[in-house]
């Protein structure tokens, strides 16, 4: 599909895609912009120093029993406001209050206990969804109960324990909200960040300190007053107009004239990116998801799909002072791209005096390092799967299954189940009729064995835990199914597509219906802030350290939505209840989707529990039609599982159209919210 500057124009704040739907998928749409910003406010690209994010520093450090050194962070989730475009500011949530969140590095082998403190409001300021928690330490081989999966919510004014244990060839991490429905939005919004894990092999062969720098690249759309836009269109993605870097506009770093390594993070939420230099040189791709290539691949162009990382070796010494040169976008299919899409950052080749000390300032590497992953054969495998990522009307589906059957089976349904040190190899395929889907797979490392039966491209010739399967793709994994015995989620990072309901999950030497002892929800509960228990068998040998604080001042909260430049989303209407209710008193109700479509189904969920609590309600939910016009009608009873969750679903709906529903809850809370129709 092709627009011309007219029919943007016309379209304008509306959202290009928002005007024509996406009931089919994309191939090519390029229109001028999304947001409704007036032009004093657009930000335009290369006025912006390029900010690196904070590098966080521990809480305390003790002496774990067996000898292991153990390091404490403390992170708050806040509403903030953060400067982006100029001459106003945007509300977002962060970590610390800031977009992205601080850094956090570590050594390999020093574990980390990371207090995550829930302070964001009840209810999301803009889009009315409730904002649990779950925090994804993405890429780390975590025990179930610290994955963040994603129905392991942390409610307002309570603290999770999340504990890493950082045993893993060195890396880059990163951590991001992960709460069942609404990871989009909540990524979207600002909850997102980089974790660095070193070691020596990594330590002796690549740039380090100022010569390491992360890139965390996403794009975002904004309302007139600077706000964040959300257009997910129809749950196929959000493609903003403003590309941001670290969270800034079109930034500009200066650099010296050596070798530098960027970690280049994709924490859009959909978008897919083709990154090249506008000299048209080739850059050095050192390490994937899961750490060191075996060796080194020169590259010009690479398909960088969403939650996938890259480290990337650019070599300014071969340009004269005063050169700029750009890291551009050249995009892929299924993308919505504007007028300065096509840009990312740009680097100013300076006259400051190289700094040669450190590895990797002159020469480019070429052998790396061997890893588990990359020496896996093929033979080994035991047993290959197949599955397919498709859209099945309004639903995403990976394996035939979504996370609604996950959660309606109490979490015993799976799409796979191996013994734990198995090799396996999947196949995933994508022949639906359009779309990319970066698939992740919790736990693992795995290598890229074909793609459509060709060898792997050479930026993914690496350890991987997401693959771009692109349109009319059929992508072979191996992968070995170690370190933990347990449940893990997999899923497509188009989060909307996660969000809607594209995400399964498979054990690991378990019986999902035996006692486990590392529940993934059960396991280890959140806790109010402040009554955190000091850990058993350890010993201080320093003394807690203040942990450095956000720039910016906490955002004031509000529940009336900012103008935005798509349609405003149904928000469930707000209960007014403490954040933390004594037993007795009234739950808090909330919808997280409804829809009813005439002579096809009926469908809502929700939940219904205690604010800060996933424990069990015992709740029964009684549905009533509320529709402007005519007599409120009971619709059915739905009992809340024990996470307070609960789905009615009837099929076919009523004759007459639903347009708004009520949840009343037996324990006191009741929500109405408006239904899609569509």
């Amino acid at each position: 599909m092709s627009v011309t500057r007219r029919q943007a124009l016309q379209i304008g704040g509306v959202g290009i895609i928002g005007a024509f739907g996406l009931a089919v998928p994309l191939t090519s749409v390029s229109a001028k912009s999304a947001s409704q910003l007036a032009s004093r406010n657009m930000p335009k690209p290369y006025q912006r120093a390029l900010p690196i994010p904070e590098v966080l520093k521990p809480k305390s450090t003790v002496v774990d029993a067996d000898g292991q050194t153990r390091h404490l962070y403390q992170i708050q989730q806040k509403a903030a406001m953060a400067n982006i475009v100029p001459g106003l500011s945007t509300p977002i949530l962060g970590y610390n209050g800031t977009f992205p969140g601080p850094t956090i590095k570590v050594n390999q082998g020093e574990r980390i206990t990371l207090e995550m403190d829930n302070v964001l409001p009840l209810f999301h300021p803009q889009w009315g969804y409730r904002l649990d928690t779950s925090t994804h330490l993405h890429g780390s081989a975590s025990l179930p109960q610290f994955d963040g999966y994603a129905n392991d919510l942390t409610g307002r004014d309570y603290c999770k324990d999340y504990e890493y244990p950082n045993f893993q060839p060195a890396r880059t991490l990163w951590y991001h909200d992960h709460a069942v429905h609404n990871t989009g939005q909540s990524v979207y919004s600002g909850l997102a960040a980089q974790y660095h894990l070193h070691d020596e092999v990594e330590g002796n062969i690549l740039p380090q300190g100022d010569f390491d720098v992360p890139l965390t690249v996403s794009d975002a759309m904004f309302a007139a007053n600077g706000s964040l836009g959300y257009n997910d269109n129809t749950h196929s993605g959000l493609w903003g107009d403003v590309i941001l870097v670290n969270g800034a506009p079109w930034p500009v770093m200066k650099v010296q004239r050596r070798i530098y390594r960027f970690r280049i993070l994709n924490a859009s939420i959909a978008r897919s990116y083709r990154f090249s230099l506008s000299t048209g040189d080739a850059m050095t791709i050192v390490a994937t998801d899961g750490g060191l290539m075996p060796a080194a691949q020169q590259v010009t162009s690479w398909r960088h799909g969403g939650a996938e990382r890259y480290e990337v070796l650019i070599d300014f010494s071969k340009y004269p002072v005063g050169k700029r040169v750009e890291l551009r976008n050249l995009s892929n299919k299924n993308n919505v791209d504007y007028d300065f899409t096509n840009r990312i950052m740009a680097f100013d080749v300076t006259n400051e005096p190289i700094d040669t000390s450190g590895p990797g300032a002159r020469v480019l590497p070429t052998l790396l390092a061997p890893s588990t992953t990359m020496s896996l054969k093929a033979s080994e495998s035991v047993k290959t799967r197949r599955m397919r990522v498709k859209r099945d009307n309004d639903v995403w589906t990976i394996g035939g299954m979504t996370w609604d059957e996950v959660v309606q089976s109490g979490y015993r349904k799976v799409l796979a189940d191996p013994d734990l040190n198995d090799v396996e190899i999947w196949e995933i395929e994508n022949s639906s009729g359009g779309w990319f889907h970066p698939v992740h797979i919790h736990l693992v490392d795995f290598q890229v064995l074909s793609r459509n039966g060709q060898p792997p491209m050479a930026h993914e010739r690496g350890p991987k835990d997401v693959v771009y399967v692109g349109e009319g793709e059929t992508v072979r994994l191996l992968m070995k199914f170690e370190h933990h015995r347990g449940r893990y989620m997999i899923h497509c990072h188009n989060l909307p597509h996660e969000d809607h309901d594209m995400m399964a999950q498979f054990s690991v030497g378990l019986d999902t219906n035996d006692v486990d002892p590392n529940h993934p929800v059960e396991a280890v509960r959140p806790h109010p802030i402040g009554q955190t228990a000091p850990a058993q068998g350890t010993a201080e040998v320093q003394p807690p350290q203040t942990s450095t604080q956000p720039t910016e001042v906490a955002a004031p909260v509000t529940t009336t939505p900012a103008t935005a430049p798509v349609a405003p989303r149904p928000a469930p209407a707000p209960v007014p209840v403490p954040a933390a209710v004594p037993a007795g008193q009234k739950d808090v109700v909330t919808f997280t989707s409804s829809r009813h479509r005439l002579r096809k189904d009926m469908t809502f969920s929700g939940t219904s529990k205690y604010a800060g609590s996933t424990a069990a309600t015992s709740a029964t939910v009684v549905l009533y039609d509320v529709t402007p016009g005519r007599a409120s009608t009971r619709l059915g009873t739905v009992k809340a599982n024990s996470l307070g969750a609960w789905t009615f679903t009837a099929k076919p709906g009523p004759t007459q159209q639903v347009k708004a529903v009520k949840a009343q809850s037996s324990l006191g809370g009741a929500a109405t919210t408006s239904v899609r129709t569509s």
